[in-house]
């Protein structure tokens, strides 16, 4: 947003433009009785948008994760702001890290805390419960609880 000030549909983005993709600002302007909402960059009925007031989507720090040579002592990982922390503080719904860095990074793929890759071939109750895609639960097949 260029301004806090209207009806909050006036909005400016990146794009690429013509055969060499040369990058401009493009204006966009949400219709009538919707609003542009930051968080979801996209628009909304006016009613639903909360963030009128803001000109910018906050950037989220995220932590270093993914270095040549290790950075911290084992079991700690780089804050993006520097400093080191126990891995266990990272995706638990509080800030550790100067720069909140440590809760930015806790979907799918990304989060440090996931669980490992199984095989559900290798992996049998009681002992192991293994749902490669986080779909299945023990004792249910193909829909039925199995009880035995």
């Amino acid at each position: 947003r260029l301004t806090t000030e209207g009806d909050c549909r006036d909005v400016v983005r990146c794009d690429r433009a013509g055969v060499a993709g040369t990058i401009r600002l493009a204006s966009v302007k949400c219709p009538s009785g919707l609003a542009f909402d930051l968080e979801r960059q996209t628009c909304d009925w006016k009613a639903s948008v909360n963030n009128c007031d803001r000109l910018s989507k906050p950037r989220l720090a995220k932590p270093n994760l993914h270095t040549l040579e290790p950075v911290c002592p084992d079991g700690q990982l780089q804050c993006g702001s520097g400093e080191c922390i126990a891995r266990e503080f990272f995706c638990d719904s509080r800030q550790d890290c100067q720069d909140g860095s440590d809760e930015n990074v806790c979907r799918g793929d990304e989060d440090p805390n996931k669980s490992d890759v199984c095989n559900p071939a290798e992996c049998f109750l009681p002992d192991c419960f293994c749902s490669a895609d986080g779909t299945s639960a023990p004792g249910i097949a193909e829909g039925v609880l199995e009880i035995a």
